[in-house]
């Protein structure tokens, strides 16, 4: 009897223990949150992809956490409601002790300043993308964000790209009697977009703004924007956001005596000087025009058709008609080198020889310009030829462009896949080099080069946290993706082995992707070429995309590690992937 009754208590000892020990996860889950990483997220009734559908979720919305089961997590919709979502299409979170670990690298309060003569102005972050216009010295601009050797910028109502190395901090003499006042704005491209407290989504919400709603900027900080509005000042994302520029300027008018051509393909006239004006005519490229007045960077025109109004001065080349010469022009217009090695060539194409190597900061006077190629003076009498759009200029009002890549990428949908992460840090390099850190820098620069192309990017990690092998195939399985790249770095017990391997799963499916980036990536990074090669690994082996790893560099060579951590290296990496891919959807 003793023994039965012993046996009870403890059955109900344990029973209860049990119990208190089952309610803990409950409770740390009630302090953890999530935030929603993209635009539309569907909830579903159970822990996989093949469960209902119950509800919707958008970007931005934070949620209690309930339960995790293995990469899926149980959130609270409300009171009486739950659901599961995707772990890697959120981020996780401490509802109450979370800080943000955001970091301002804005410029002298979010602008910068031209450095050089016509810097050209591009769509992405790199030379293959289109010019969009010119940022002219000693212009300022608004600083967005920055992407490797590349700075993105809104100026004169566009957004866009420029090399950092000809830019610089807002050092301009206050007291000049030439100094601009920019005055920023932007419009509101979202339905409803909620203002925060501070730049992050997990800010307290201050407020709301309506779609084509006009606010003040004040400064940018990372990928997030400081506006204020009548009764409203807070952060808000800038991908929910249009920027303009308004310039204004006392005694900045002037009557002009000047004529010029125009370089655009089509440009809008409009009914004053600003890119709010409304457009009463267009003209082409070629067409003369005389310049009656200037304003700001606006022009207003007339020409031989009898069409009168405002043109946007930077496209037009504009040629004094009392004292320009041929002589003088030529003079002034100079090539200037953005890259250490650029070929310098005997002949106007990439079949003649190379005469020398230029490096960053080098400048060379243009002699005439030969189709997309600029004539150059070297040392002595020698002349040499430099390809126009791997160049900046200087005096050159309609520099050369030639048809990017980009085009063959935009619109499709791409998943970049930052190898490693949290606690796996991946292969450690014989100097400490973290490959986690290595595969998630690389993967940004492509993903802003992509994202500026027009294509439908998505990172399967966008921090320094671990997704596991499955998570990742999901992400691109899930995304319907075209193509699927996972990013590495090498090591091995042979510290002598060097040079880029590319991997591939199918040989129907995804070799011929791995052959044009093997082709592309070697050409940029300038590595030894070790070539395409099969590899069973499981982000291929399970993707329904084409898929290709690729083993970007030795960290295990000390050589090798020191060049790999560079950020000039990742940016060429990074470019010969883009390149790549361009080619394989070509």
């Amino acid at each position: 009897m003793i023994r039965k009754g012993l046996t009870i208590f403890i059955c109900f000892a344990l029973f209860f223990a049990a119990s208190f020990v089952c309610a803990i996860p409950t409770s740390n889950a009630a302090n953890k949150q999530i935030i929603i990483n993209v635009d539309v997220l569907n909830v579903r009734s159970g822990a996989a992809l093949s469960s209902a559908v119950i509800a919707k979720v958008k970007k931005g919305q934070a949620y209690d956490v309930v339960e995790k089961k293995n990469d899926w997590i149980k959130i609270k919709l409300s009171s009486n409601s739950t659901g599961w979502v995707a772990e890697w299409l959120v981020t996780q979170r401490k509802g109450a002790n979370h800080t943000s670990t955001t970091q301002s690298i804005t410029s002298d309060g979010g602008t910068v300043e031209s450095a050089a003569s016509g810097l050209r102005f591009r769509s992405g972050p790199g030379t293959s993308f289109a010019v969009v216009g010119v940022f002219e010295k000693g212009k300022k601009a608004t600083y967005l964000t920055k992407s490797g050797d590349w700075i993105k910028i809104s100026y004169l109502g566009k957004q866009g790209w420029v090399s950092a190395s000809y830019v610089k901090g807002n050092t301009s003499n206050s007291n000049s009697q030439q100094s601009e006042v920019v005055t920023n704005k932007a419009s509101v491209t979202a339905t409803s977009l909620n203002v925060r407290k501070t730049p992050t989504t997990s800010g307290a919400r201050v407020g709301s703004l309506k779609k084509n709603t006009i606010v003040a900027v004040n400064q940018v900080q990372g990928d997030w924007v400081q506006i204020e509005t009548t009764g409203l000042k807070g952060w808000v994302h800038n991908d929910y956001l249009t920027f303009t520029t308004s310039n204004h300027s006392t005694g900045n008018s002037r009557v002009a005596n000047a004529s010029g051509t125009v370089t655009a393909t089509t440009l809008s006239i409009r009914d004053s000087g600003s890119l709010n004006g409304k457009i009463i005519g267009s003209i082409s490229k070629g067409t003369k025009v005389s310049i009656v007045e200037e304003k700001n960077d606006w022009y207003k025109i007339s020409n031989h058709s009898n069409k009168t109004g405002w043109v946007a001065g930077w496209y037009i080349s504009k040629s004094d008609t009392k004292n320009a010469t041929a002589q003088s022009s030529n003079n002034n217009k100079q090539v200037n080198i953005l890259y250490d090695g650029t070929n310098i060539r005997s002949g106007s194409s990439t079949s003649h020889s190379i005469l020398k190597r230029a490096n960053v900061g080098e400048t060379y006077e243009i002699i005439d310009t030969i189709g997309d190629w600029y004539k150059i003076k070297l040392k002595g009498k020698q002349i040499g030829y430099i390809a126009g759009w791997v160049a900046g200029t200087s005096g050159v009002s309609s520099p050369v462009t030639k048809s990017g890549s980009a085009q063959y990428v935009k619109n499709k949908t791409i998943v970049i896949d930052p190898g490693h992460g949290g606690q796996d840090s991946g292969a450690v390099g014989s100097r400490g080099t973290l490959e986690k850190k290595l595969t998630l820098a690389t993967s940004k620069l492509l993903y802003n080069k992509l994202k500026s192309a027009g294509a439908n990017v998505y990172l399967t990690r966008s921090n320094d946290s671990y997704v596991s092998l499955s998570s990742r195939v999901a992400t691109s399985n899930y995304r319907n993706a075209q193509a699927f790249i996972s990013l590495h770095f090498d090591s091995m017990s042979d510290r002598s082995a060097s040079g880029t391997t590319i991997y591939y799963f199918n040989s129907q499916k995804d070799a011929r992707l791995a052959a044009k980036l093997n082709s592309e990536v070697v050409k940029q990074t300038k590595l030894r070429d070790r070539g395409t090669r099969y590899g069973n690994f499981h982000v291929l082996r399970e993707n329904h995309a084409p898929a290709a790893l690729l083993e970007l560099g030795f960290l295990s060579n000390r050589a090798e590690e020191l060049t790999v951590q560079t950020t000039s290296y990742q940016e060429r990496a990074a470019q010969g992937i883009f390149n790549g891919l361009a080619q394989y959807f070509k």
